[in-house]
């Protein structure tokens, strides 16, 4: 009986320590806060096409909408509105920000983002 549960814990480790994934869960404010200095393409990637993209003659507008309804709230637009600043030359996050719409909660939003292997 030993014997069994000493080969199910290892096989059970080395399980484990195979499962590689590539993607993970973040919440909202987390995902924006480590793209800042990264390429916006990373964003893209995450949260598909903006809703749109302002230029001036030094920087980038992305704007995207992130829908979500609350449990209990009332029928209308709810999410997170995040806006980021790019750099026009080097299309780098320079900075963002975040705003509530409705009943939604930017730091309650979490959506599913492809994370580098170590």
């Amino acid at each position: 009986m030993l014997r069994v549960a000493a080969a199910f814990i290892l096989a059970s480790s080395m399980l484990a320590g195979c499962s590689h994934s590539n993607y993970a869960v973040r919440p909202i404010p987390r995902i924006a806060a480590d793209n800042v200095g990264q390429p916006v393409s990373r964003l893209r990637d995450a949260f598909g096409e903006p809703r749109k993209v302002d230029t001036t003659s030094t920087k980038l507008v992305y704007v995207w909408f992130l829908a979500d309804v609350p449990a209990g709230a009332p029928v209308g637009f709810h999410g997170c509105e995040m806006e980021v600043t790019v750099d026009i030359r080097s299309e780098h996050v320079l900075g963002y920000s975040l705003e509530n719409i409705g009943w939604g909660n930017c730091k309650d939003l979490r959506r599913k983002i492809r994370v580098a292997e170590r």
